[in-house]
C-alpha cells in the first residue's frame, strides 16, 4: 500500500473547510436572508479561499491518480474502481437527501421536471446541467460533474501525458484560455465547465510526472509562502479595503491568481510531515478520507436548513450552533453515506473466495 502523502491530505482537510464555510455564509445570507450584518464580510473571507480550494482539490486529484500509477492498470479494473468510489458514494447521498427532502417539503421539488433528465443524475452531470435546464440535482453541484469528466478522460490524459506531455498542457492551457478571455461557446458558466477544468486536473498529473517523490527545496517552499500571502492578502485588501488596493483583479484575472496560487499551495505544503502515530495525522487522514462525502451532503443539508427556516432574527450565538449542528450532521452524513456504499459495494461487487 502506498504511504499517504499527508502533505495533500492536509491540503483536502483545508479545501472542505473552506467550501463548507462558504456554503454555511453564503447559503444564510442568500437562502435564509438573513440580516446579521456581519456575515457578508466573513462570507466573503471563505469565498477567496473557495476557488483555490476547488481548483487544488482537481489538482490533488490528477496528482493521486498517477501516485497511485492508475495508469498501469486495464481499463476495466480502472473504471471499476472510479465507479466504486465516486458513483456509489453519490448514488447513495443522492438517496438520501432525496429521502430527506421529500420528508421536510412533503414532495419532490422537481416534480415537473420531465423524467428523462434524470439520466442527467444517474451520469453524475446534473449540476453541470442545472444551468442549463432544469433537472433532478440536489448533491454534487459543479465539482461532481467536473471530477466525473476528468476520471472519465483520465487514460486519455495519461497516454498523452507519455507521448507529448507539454504539448497536451499547451492545448489544454489554449482551450481554457480562449474560453476565459476570448469567447465561451456554452452556455455553462466557464469556471464550472469540465472543458475548463480538465487544465487543473492535468496539471496535477503533470506535476507528479516532472516532481515526482523529489524533495521540495526550502527555497521554493518559502517563495509559495510569499506567493500564497500576496494573493491571499490582495484578495483580503480588494475586498475589505478596495481604496487600499494598488490594483483590481478581474474575475478572469483573478483565475489566473487563483491558478498560480493553487499550485503553490500544493508545491509548498506536500513534503509537509506528521508524526504518523500522533493525534493530529490521524485527525488529518480521517478528515481527508470522508472529505468526499461531506462534499457530496453538506451543502444540500445548509441549503435545507436555511430554506425551511426563518433566520432573520438569529444572534451571532444562534447562527454559531447552528453551523455546530450542520457540521455535526455533515459529518454524520457522511459517515452514514460511507457505512452504506460499503455494504452496497459488497452487495454489487462480493468478493471471490480464495
Amino acid at each position: 500500500m502506498k504511504k499517504r502523502i499527508i502533505g495533500l491530505d492536509i491540503l483536502r482537510v483545508i479545501g472542505v473547510i473552506f467550501i463548507f464555510c462558504y456554503h454555511f455564509t453564503v447559503d444564510y445570507i442568500y437562502r435564509g436572508n438573513g440580516t446579521d450584518s456581519l456575515m457578508p464580510g466573513i462570507n466573503y473571507f471563505f469565498n477567496v479561499m473557495a476557488r483555490p480550494a476547488s481548483l487544488f482539490l482537481f489538482i490533488i486529484s490528477g496528482y493521486a491518480l498517477m501516485y497511485n500509477k492508475e495508469d498501469t492498470i486495464s481499463l476495466k479494473q480502472y473504471y471499476h474502481k472510479r465507479f466504486k468510489g465516486l458513483y456509489i458514494p453519490f448514488y447513495v447521498a443522492y438517496t438520501l437527501m432525496t429521502c430527506l427532502y421529500f420528508f421536510v417539503n412533503n414532495g419532490i421539488t422537481a416534480s415537473f421536471v420531465q423524467p428523462w433528465k434524470f439520466i442527467y443524475t444517474i451520469l453524475g452531470i446534473d449540476g453541470m446541467m442545472f444551468q442549463v435546464e432544469a433537472n433532478f440535482y440536489l448533491i454534487g453541484e459543479w465539482f461532481m460533474s467536473c471530477i466525473v469528466i476528468c476520471y472519465a478522460v483520465y487514460p486519455l490524459l495519461a497516454w498523452l501525458l507519455k507521448k507529448a506531455k507539454f504539448i497536451t498542457l499547451a492545448v489544454l492551457l489554449i482551450i481554457s484560455n480562449v474560453m476565459l478571455f476570448v469567447y465561451n461557446p456554452f452556455q455553462i458558466n466557464v469556471l464550472m465547465n469540465p472543458l475548463f477544468v480538465l487544465v487543473y486536473f492535468y496539471i496535477g498529473m503533470l506535476m507528479h510526472e516532472t516532481i515526482g517523490t523529489k524533495q521540495i527545496p526550502t527555497w521554493t517552499k518559502w517563495v509559495c509562502l510569499v506567493i500564497t500571502v500576496l494573493i491571499w492578502g490582495h484578495y483580503l485588501v480588494q475586498g475589505f479595503a478596495p481604496e487600499s488596493a494598488l490594483f483590481m483583479l478581474s474575475a478572469e484575472a483573478g483565475e489566473i491568481a487563483f491558478a498560480i496560487w493553487s499550485v503553490a499551495m500544493i508545491i509548498g505544503l506536500r513534503d509537509v510531515t506528521l508524526k504518523e502515530d500522533g493525534r493530529m495525522y490521524a485527525a488529518v487522514a480521517y478528515i481527508s478520507k470522508i472529505s468526499w462525502c461531506v462534499i457530496l451532503v453538506h451543502h444540500a443539508l445548509i441549503g435545507l436548513f436555511f430554506s425551511t427556516r426563518d433566520v432573520q432574527g438569529y444572534t451571532s450565538k444562534d447562527l454559531f450552533v447552528a453551523f455546530i449542528m450542520m457540521l455535526l450532521l455533515s459529518w454524520g452524513g457522511a459517515e452514514l453515506v460511507i457505512k452504506l456504499s460499503a455494504k452496497v459495494n459488497a452487495f454489487l461487487f462480493p468478493k471471490k473466495a480464495k
